[in-house]
């Protein structure tokens, strides 16, 4: 429920914001990424986990698909600068995980990512923007298999940065987001799950288990 109520009164930010600056490069994107963690999720016996900072893997989850809009606004006194804030709303891609040595189960997920307090260190260049965000992520970690539904709750204060070229009508951009989880990590059951199973054991039931850093490329439309 607090997670809700502050995505609505973060989101009310961008009904606020006025006439743009045409030197800055909104859009409409798609987006492909991936999450790394700061921490493992399970033990490291494992062979199929989450990737993290210290066992980084291509193919590991979290991998992410989704879309996203850069909306821009001057109703701040910013000096002449503008700020710039994102919604992302993506999907992790369905993966196998190892929880332990004789279970695995199939990874998903979302996230909705808010970005709302962004300047452009080069307002002034009509086609690049190397943009510096702060906003939240959140979301859930979902497992599953035939005897398990498990989800893992998150949400994340987060820090970006995106450089982004305009090419006529097509924005490319790599965004760089380091979050920091303020929940537990706690694994619990689905409502709609099996009803007899046990939630899962997580590496650490501390603070921030879910904290890390996406990273992610956007292919998009220019909007005039």
């Amino acid at each position: 429920m607090r997670i809700g109520i502050t995505i609505l009164v973060c989101f009310s930010c961008f009904l606020t914001f006025g006439q743009r600056n045409s030197r800055d490069i909104p859009s409409v994107d798609l987006i492909y990424g991936f999450r790394t963690l700061h921490k493992p999720m399970f033990g490291s016996a494992v062979e199929k986990r989450y990737s993290t900072f210290s066992d980084f893997k291509w193919s590991s989850p979290l991998q992410f698909l989704g879309a996203g809009i850069t909306v821009l606004g001057d109703s701040l006194d910013t000096g002449g600068k503008y700020f710039i804030g994102n919604i992302q709303i993506v999907a992790y891609l369905p993966q196998r995980i190892s929880i332990n040595d004789s279970v695995t189960a199939k990874s998903g997920g979302f996230n909705v990512g808010l970005t709302f307090l962004g300047l452009d260190a080069f307002p002034q260049v009509k086609n690049f923007d190397l943009i510096f965000n702060l906003g939240f992520d959140a979301g859930r970690i979902l497992l599953t298999n035939p005897g398990l539904h498990q989800r893992n709750l998150y949400f994340a204060p987060k820090l970006s940065v995106q450089p982004k070229v305009k090419m006529g009508p097509v924005a490319l951009s790599l965004f760089a987001e380091y979050g920091v989880d303020l929940t537990k990590d706690k694994w619990r059951k689905t409502w709609f799950g099996p009803g007899h199973q046990n939630n899962l054991t997580p590496y650490s039931n501390k603070i921030g288990g879910l904290s890390g850093l996406s990273w992610f490329v956007t292919l998009g439309y220019v909007l005039k």
